[in-house]
């Protein structure tokens, strides 16, 4: 293999071999030319394991929904490599997996013209850009349907397909790409695990707050039938809160969007005061025949159960989405978990739970570089949903649970929507207001400031600790 002419290893790591690396000559020393390109030769001490996505996909060595739960034993293997070898060392083949060994980083050196390991010039061993590009693209090339052909391509699919990859690893991807990781992944990762991995103690309580409007460039003059979107939430007597947002897909004129919506919420409303749960496939089924006998129009649509066991159950159909929004350290009051801890401010982390049903998902499923698309339908309720997602989330106290509208959740050029999400929790808890309903209204308001090019519906599901009667 061949050597950049700055210098950097382009090179995979490869199974087997010897401990040495090194430039070997074949027959005669060539003709003296003004390019000198050495012949590259990688050789390992010891077997190489699979790499982590052909550990998943073809030797099974690790399920892809115990990928999050296994990565903070991964952090200070990369340490250790990144602090032996040197930063810059890593491509998305370093990264591997055995199901008896677990984790092996493959780390390959930088080195200078004369055959010599270059020296670090960062003596901490913190991760570069480099590094950082080399570990997300091996997390979503592990759990894709198809390989990861780069960074952009990884945080598309990240945003497409969150709710289908294991629920949290966007967030574990951008906090990968962004955070001060200046003392390593093992101690620059455990905040955000930490959060992760928290769970109820006891039961909890769930309050639900919304707002909704009008984009204004949207606007027609009709208020009645204007916004095509329709939210609501209700509490059975058992404590469950099952809450909903449905967004009318805008037809030519007819308001069929609206009549969409607002036959979904209805029959959503139906079915909630009988207080069963239906399996989803039949949840859905309701919906797009109650949608079908109201108009030909259509409605995307997420819904999300919350029982007071801490577990909620989401289901998604079309580009209406869910994200959980949740502190990274929990408050010292119990009682009100969403208040500032003594003084501390909270952070605030947040994940995607539901994928987009768009004609951009469908492309991307099978090609890198697929383009447009981004707002058509191929999923919804209305004339068949075709496919819709259903999971199960586990919830605590302090957590706050978003369903919304694809028009609350316009993303801004360069910026993750869920870092949004967390800056704006962030901001309101600092300011003293309640951030539930703050962030509702906060995120409706944002819509309008960008342009008001569609309806915004958030509504924002407060999770707490449960009152004993």
């Amino acid at each position: 293999m061949n050597e950049s002419p700055a210098g950097e290893d382009t090179t995979a790591p490869q199974d087997g071999g010897t401990k040495t690396r090194e430039t070997e000559n074949k027959g005669h020393v060539a003709e003296f030319t003004a390019v000198a390109v050495p012949e590259i030769i990688v050789r390992w001490n010891q077997e190489l394991a699979p790499t982590l996505r052909d550990g998943i996909v073809e030797h099974g060595t690790l399920d892809r929904a115990e990928l999050l739960n296994e990565l903070p034993s991964l952090w200070p293997t990369v340490d250790a490599a990144l602090a032996r070898v040197g930063p810059g060392s890593l491509v998305t083949e370093s990264v591997r997996h055995d199901s008896y060994e677990g984790w092996q980083v493959a780390a390959l050196p930088r080195y200078d013209l004369d055959g010599g390991i270059e020296l670090r010039y960062r003596r901490d061993g913190a991760p570069q850009p480099r590094d950082r590009r080399a570990l997300v693209q091996a997390l979503v090339d592990a759990v894709a349907e198809r390989p990861c052909l780069d960074l952009r391509d990884a945080l598309n699919m990240l945003d497409v397909f969150a709710g289908i990859f294991p629920p949290g690893l966007d967030a574990v991807c951008r906090w990968l790409l962004g955070q001060d990781l200046r003392h390593g992944l093992a101690t620059g990762m455990t905040p955000l695990h930490d959060a992760l991995d928290r769970r109820a103690r006891g039961r909890v309580s769930a309050t639900c707050y919304q707002e909704s409007a009008v984009g204004s460039r949207k606007a027609k003059g009709d208020p009645a039938t204007d916004n095509e979107d329709a939210a609501g939430a209700l509490r059975s007597p058992s404590g469950t809160v099952r809450c909903a947002v449905f967004d009318g897909v805008t037809g030519d004129g007819d308001k069929s969007g609206a009549k969409a919506s607002r036959a979904a919420l209805d029959q959503a409303t139906r079915r909630w005061l009988l207080d069963d749960d239906l399996p989803p496939q039949e949840l859905v089924a309701e919906l797009d025949a109650a949608v079908g006998r109201a108009t030909d129009g259509s409605a995307a649509a997420v819904l999300a159960t919350v029982r007071p066991d801490g577990t909620a159950s989401v289901v998604s159909v079309g580009d209406a989405e869910a994200w959980l929004v949740r502190p990274l350290h929990t408050s010292q009051r119990s009682d009100e978990p969403h208040r500032r801890a003594r003084g501390r401010e909270l952070s605030y982390a947040a994940w995607k739970l539901t994928p987009a049903h768009t004609g951009y998902a469908e492309l991307l499923r099978v090609n890198p570089d697929a383009e447009g698309e981004e707002s058509a339908l191929v999923n919804f309720l209305g004339g068949g949903p075709g496919r819709w997602t259903h999971s199960t989330v586990a919830l605590a106290p302090g957590d706050l649970l978003l369903l919304a509208s694809d028009g609350a959740t316009q993303p801004e050029r360069e910026h993750w929507f869920g870092a949004t999400l967390a800056e704006l929790a962030a901001q309101l808890d600092a300011s003293g207001r309640p951030p539930a309903p703050a962030l509702a209204a906060a995120l409706v308001q944002r819509a309008e400031a960008l342009g008001g090019w569609d309806n915004a519906t958030a509504l924002v599901c407060e999770i707490g600790e449960a009152k004993d009667v």
